[in-house]
């Protein structure tokens, strides 16, 4: 079994290779990638494997989130992306409370490493999603400026 094989199971996720596949194109980029990021690197020419594709891919994307191996990112483009997530920091709510920086000239959204802590939440409220979302300028397109 190879170590996406694994990583895939352990986390209740039977491996496919195209599940692989995502897994291991997602793991790769250094930002979050949106569907249609991820549908170009993957789907043929052909009409009708662009269905076919379209809705595996959905499917896919959905089981990954819904197993919590990556988590969904609203950065107010009006697109939806998707990143792994750091499978060391689970919390309570389910998923690691990090924040996100989208930068407004590349437009890449990055997953940033410092963590929140649980304990700043209240215990008297339910949190049923995070979405905490820095917009600016990154470093690498600062230094172009």
């Amino acid at each position: 079994m190879t170590k996406t094989e694994k990583i895939l199971s352990y986390h209740g996720i039977r491996p496919t290779q195209m599940r692989s596949k995502i897994y291991k194109f997602l793991k790769r980029k250094q930002s979050a990638v949106s569907f249609s990021d991820l549908k170009k690197a993957f789907v043929q020419k052909s009409e009708t494997n662009k269905t076919a594709n379209r809705t595996t891919f959905y499917r896919n994307l959905k089981i990954f989130e819904d197993k919590g191996l990556i988590h969904q990112i609203n950065d107010g483009v009006g697109v939806s992306k998707y990143a792994i997530s750091d499978e060391n920091a689970k919390g309570k709510y389910g998923t690691d409370l990090h924040m996100h920086f989208h930068c407004t000239v590349c437009r890449k959204t990055i997953c940033l490493p410092n963590k929140i802590s649980e304990d700043s939440l209240p215990d008297d409220y339910e949190v049923n999603d995070v979405n905490l979302v820095l917009k600016g300028i990154c470093e690498k397109c600062r230094k172009k400026q």
